[in-house]
């Protein structure tokens, strides 16, 4: 038997890297094997973390943490953590701790760390779930009481942190990313459903992912496994309802206010800190605020010196000037790509096809031999209305003669050149993309609107011919859509984009490559509050992000937040006729599409040709999620479950 907790720690470790977590829980003494598959995801973990390593060992179950030191750097805070008969695994950072452990302490717990690990345990002793409603931050953590035999495991507000489990009936394994859960399973196999939603989407959305039987926690979420029962409380749900009726002065000062003060929250480290700056309003803003905090701050960009339509560095270091912030740009080139391209897609234990995760992955690479925490403008096109997508929902409800007209013409416009490699160009395909759009109803308009590859190109890319659009996953999403309320549509952004695209790519990037990233929009009392306002105060359908951009708009010379919105891309065309030739030739090979059974080997050629500029058509983000597939299956499916 098991000796009851015991604790194995490890230090020093090389350098330090981010938190992660991984844990088996069982109805029945948990076994050697048990063990050995734990110790084989803290191994997969080690990109993730830490300046330590920890396990501790229960009859019905193992907890271990690899850990990222940010706040009280001490050994005294390493994981697992435990008190009497509880234990916790926890990665993430809770910014009101200090508040908290004060209530905690003046009822009579005493404390033995300064970090905030200890306040997040010795709360959910004293409160349970319910403690989380009162807790300000990003977070995944497992929660064990020993006396009870009962697992806890859950995810912050908004999925900042990333969580996964497989629930055996008689056992539970869950981590903070696959891999973790992959050694776990006899015999992996692919979800057809998430295959086809990934291949529309780029990503695979919460609660599936690629494999059948393991899947996300929810964000907002706790799952509760006993030996009796497993159950599911939802802590927090976004409400889109709008409420306030405060004077346009007030809301500004409001926003302004909630937002200085979450990043302020965000600043608190004892370890270097900077932020990601674009150029773009939000990276801007929330430069400019924490440059007040520090005027020693620094900035980091990225750069294509080769590919001016994507190079956005010069208006990023315009905006460094001007706030007078130290500054750093990253200019990457092919061979830059090519250098890091395994290391980039090994970032990946999951499928994801956003191709600016390349640049994320780059950015947080350089950023880290500077700084230790960034901070980032992610959430604010979410939660303001930001993206054209916005825009050209809004517009198409309109029921004018210029929908009309441009209902009726998208045949000719279907023939125009379309490329998202030149402007001229990249404008057509955007006419297409709407003119198109208009046929649907708002539901499927909004998916076709967020999908990069339509569902009949998925369809005949798989041989099992599914499409996505039968997928009760993403109609669970699209039944929240209502065109009378565009609030409705934010709100689906925060729950598929957010937490399944933007938010998933920043904090797997970013990890490995040893950053933390902070989302200061992401404070949920700065969310909740913009979303009890009306989205007409927010964007119209020539304009977005109206409240920020008015909120801020004095600190800045006039004109300094006008132009257009530019999608922050890698230019995957160039790619695929450089430094990612050889790669495909080698995963996109017959005797490989065959064997996997999974793919048209003659609809890849089609894309080959399309997506490298010898036929005509818009299909680089597909073939590069095609890649970064293949990739990722030779890699757990071929090569063997560690990769």
């Amino acid at each position: 038997m098991l000796k009851k907790g015991l604790f194995v720690y490890f230090r020093p470790l090389k350098r330090s890297v981010l938190c992660g977590i991984a844990g088996i829980w069982s109805k029945q003494e948990i076994s050697s094997s048990q063990v050995i598959a734990l110790d084989r995801a803290s191994e997969v973990m080690e990109k993730r973390g830490p300046d330590a390593q920890g396990k501790i060992l229960f009859q019905h179950c193992g907890l271990a943490h690899r850990r990222l030191s940010i706040i009280d750097t001490d050994a005294r805070s390493d994981q697992p953590m435990n008190r009497g008969a509880h234990s916790l695994i926890f990665n993430g950072e809770i910014y009101n701790f200090k508040e908290l452990k004060k209530e905690l302490r003046s009822k009579g717990y005493a404390f033995e760390t300064e970090g905030d690990t200890e306040v997040l345990l010795i709360g959910l002793i004293d409160q349970g779930i319910d403690f989380l409603k009162r807790v300000n931050g990003f977070f995944a953590f497992g929660f064990y009481d020993e006396a009870e035999n009962k697992l806890i495991i859950g995810r912050d507000r908004y999925g900042i942190k990333p969580l996964y489990f497989h629930n055996t009936g008689d056992a539970v394994f869950f981590g903070s990313s696959l891999g973790t859960i992959i050694p776990q399973l006899e015999k992996p196999e692919i979800d057809q459903e998430s295959l086809s939603l990934y291949l529309g989407l780029s990503y695979i959305p919460f609660p599936k992912t690629i494999l059948t039987n393991v899947f996300k926690v929810s964000p907002g979420t706790c799952l509760s496994f006993e030996a009796t029962s497993v159950s599911k409380e939802v802590f927090y749900q976004l409400e889109s309802k709008a409420e306030s009726s405060s004077s346009s002065a007030t809301i500004q000062g409001e926003i302004r206010e909630r937002l200085t003060d979450s990043v302020r929250k965000r600043m608190v480290s004892d370890v270097p800190l900077g932020t990601f700056l674009s150029g773009g309003v939000d990276s801007t803003i929330i430069t400019k605020i924490a440059s007040d905090f520090d005027k020693t701050i620094p900035a980091f960009s990225i750069g294509f010196p080769d590919h001016p339509y994507f190079d956005e560095s010069q208006k990023a270091k315009k905006t460094a000037k001007y706030l007078g912030v130290e500054h750093h740009v990253l200019d990457i080139s092919e061979e830059d790509l090519d250098e890091h391209l395994d290391d980039i897609l090994n970032a990946m234990d999951e499928p994801f096809a956003d191709s600016s995760g390349i640049l994320v992955n780059l950015l947080s690479e350089f950023t880290r031999k500077k700084v230790k925490v960034a901070l980032s403008g992610d959430g604010a096109d979410e939660l303001f209305g930001g993206y054209n997508k916005h825009r050209a929902l809004l517009r198409s409800v309109q029921r004018d003669w210029k929908n009309s007209l441009l209902k009726k013409a998208s045949p000719f416009f279907d023939v125009l050149p379309s490329s998202r490699n030149q402007r001229a160009f990249d404008r057509f395909r955007k006419i297409q993309r709407y003119s198109n759009g208009l046929k649907s109803e708002f539901q499927d308009r909004y998916l076709e609107w967020a999908c990069f590859t339509p569902e009949k190109d998925v369809a005949r890319l798989l041989n099992s011919h599914s499409g996505y659009t039968e997928s009760k996953t993403i109609n669970d999403y699209l039944a929240q859509l209502d065109e009378r309320d565009f609030n409705s549509v934010l709100k689906t952004d925060f729950s598929l984009v957010l937490a399944n695209d933007m938010l998933y790519k920043v904090d797997g990037m970013s990890m490995h490559r040893s950053l933390e990233v902070r989302v200061p929009f992401l404070d949920h009392e700065l969310v909740d509050y913009v979303f009890s306002l009306p989205a007409s105060q927010k964007l119209t359908n020539r304009s977005g992000k109206l409240l920020l951009k008015k909120a801020f708009e004095k600190d800045f010379p006039e004109g300094f937040f006008s132009g257009s919105k530019r999608g922050f891309e890698a230019p995957l065309t160039h790619w695929f006729k450089g430094p990612l030739k050889l790669r495909m030739e080698r995963l996109f090979n017959r005797e490989l599409i065959e064997a996997q059974g999974l793919f048209d080997f003659s609809q890849i050629q089609n894309l080959i040709k399309k997506a490298t500029g010898r036929a005509p058509g818009d299909t680089p983000h597909t073939l590069w999620a095609l890649l970064v597939f293949q990739h990722w299956y030779e890699r757990f499916f071929l090569i063997g479950k560690h990769g």
